[in-house]
């Protein structure tokens, strides 16, 4: 059975992981730099793209994201947080979709989002996406966020 500090922890950690979704769907750069541990060593793994390294990197990955994306709307499940110490991680399924200018997608991705203790606040250092194959084929978009 979890301490209540464990508990505690672990519900901010979950609000941490809510406001860096709330920050993708409002299609935020400045939600998204709150929610984020800025510096070289952050990460992020977009459906089909290679690793982007550095905040300054992550952050234009955002950038291109919204500035082309009109809506994004994003529904979780199978949320599961583990925390050890001062790092916790997220894995969860992401329902995703997506209107562009002139496209909408759908997608499902498998998450994990990792977050770091830092001046008493989650920070996310890492988000790594990958699509799942729906059971009639593969996935109907590969860049989706």
């Amino acid at each position: 059975m979890p301490t209540s500090h464990h508990a505690r922890e672990e519900a901010r950690v979950r609000e941490a992981n809510r406001h860096f979704y709330q920050a993708a769907e409002a299609l935020s750069l400045e939600e998204m730099e709150a929610v984020w541990m800025q510096g070289p060593n952050c990460r992020c793994v977009h459906p089909g793209w290679p690793m982007v390294t550095g905040w300054s990197a992550v952050r234009e990955s955002w950038r291109q994201i919204f500035e082309n994306t009109r809506e994004l709307n994003i529904a979780l499940e199978q949320v599961n947080v583990s925390i050890e110490g001062g790092v916790a991680w997220v894995s969860c399924i992401e329902h995703v979709r997506s209107v562009g200018e002139s496209r909408m997608d759908h997608a499902v991705v498998c998450t994990s989002n990792l977050f770091v203790l830092s001046e008493d606040e989650w920070k996310i250092v890492l988000h790594h996406a990958s699509p799942v194959p729906e059971p009639d084929g593969p996935a109907n978009s590969q860049s989706v966020h």
